[in-house]
């Protein structure tokens, strides 16, 4: 679609508003191109009508979601009339704008001169006020296998250079290639028109493989010929397993609150039990489930062999006698695959 003249920020806001009980008309009247079951047909109806409260009562993540899930048991224009405008008002302009577009030609085919008018008017005005985002990768950065990826999604090579329209938000760009190492960055799209530019670099060369290393014997402290007798020794090593229990539940407890609140702000989950969300945040929360579990058996495990650790390097005898024993400190992970869990075993 070529460029439209349109109205400043303000008062495309206001036509925003304005515009939804009009979208709201459109999208309640007849199906058209419709051959789904009576029963998609009956679940695509009650998806709309919660979609669009969800969207009058401001939830416009949660309505979106119900509106795409309309859209899909039961494809039609107003559907996609109602979905366009929910992502613009939760400031998705690219999302926004391509969503009119094809409610625009889905209404044409189907002969509904309504929507087709108000799909094309609206998609005409959000067009000047798109962000976009250009992805340069120089022809000698073009290597053999190279795969540029844009929020996790490959690109194909004839979007490079191209000021292609995005969400506002931040992006995530990454570069790969057999015998390369990994190049990632991310931008920022502020909400606002105009483009912003990211440029791949020459991938460096990955180092050779080497010999495969082998597996770490386990944590052992032989015994000095000193005034530290085995157990100081054995308590010191209990009390460094006991911090790295502590680390490792610091950073899957940071990891569990990251994914909760991406699937409670861009995933609309509730706080109930089970949630209510969209597939994708249903996913992060079980996910987040999972992290949470190995964070709270990582702390007990650790403040176990920390306590445990104190108690032994401070009960240690003062003498220098040298024990024949040797102290094996072992923390191991579950041994069933999917399982969440640690456990710390030792032997004097």
């Amino acid at each position: 679609m070529g460029s439209v003249r349109g109205p400043g920020p303000t008062r495309v806001k206001r036509s925003v508003i304005a515009a939804s009980a009009l979208i709201l008309s459109l999208s309640l009247a007849p199906r058209a191109l419709a051959d789904p079951t009576a029963e998609d047909r009956a679940a695509a109806d009650v998806l709309f009508h919660e979609g669009r409260e969800l969207v009058k009562q401001g939830s416009y993540a949660l309505g979106c979601s119900k509106l795409i899930a309309s859209q899909k048991l039961d494809p039609m224009a107003g559907t996609l009339l109602a979905l366009a405008d929910c992502y613009e008002l939760n400031g998705e302009t690219a999302s926004a704008w391509a969503t009119f577009n094809d409610a625009e030609a889905m209404a044409r085919k189907a002969g509904d001169g309504r929507r087709t008018k108000e799909a094309g008017r609206r998609a005409g005005l959000l067009e000047p006020q798109l962000s976009r985002l250009v992805i340069e990768v120089a022809p000698e950065a073009r290597v053999e296998g190279l795969e540029v990826r844009r929020n996790a999604k490959p690109l194909d090579a004839a979007m490079f250079g191209s000021a292609i329209p995005v969400d506002p938000g931040e992006h995530a760009i990454a570069a790969v290639a057999p015998g390369k190492k990994a190049w990632s960055t991310k931008v920022v799209v502020e909400p606002k028109p105009g483009q912003r530019t990211v440029h791949v670099p020459l991938l460096e060369d990955a180092p050779a493989p080497g010999p495969e290393a082998p597996a770490p014997a386990a944590t052992s402290a032989a015994p000095a010929a000193s005034s530290w007798s085995a157990q100081r020794t054995a308590g010191l090593v209990l009390g460094g397993v006991g911090l790295a229990g502590i680390a490792v539940g610091a950073v899957f407890g940071v990891e569990t609150l990251s994914k909760m609140s991406e699937a409670r702000d861009q995933h609309g989950c509730t706080d109930d039990d089970p949630p209510r969300c969209d597939a994708e945040g249903v996913k992060l929360h079980q996910s987040a489930n999972t992290t949470a579990n190995i964070s709270n058996v990582a702390f007990a495990a650790g403040g176990a062999a920390l306590i445990t650790g104190l108690v032994v390097f401070l009960t240690a005898p003062s003498s220098d006698a040298v024990p024949a024993t040797v102290l094996e400190v072992r923390l191991v992970p579950p041994a069933r695959a999917g399982a969440a869990g640690l456990s710390l075993r030792g032997s004097f």
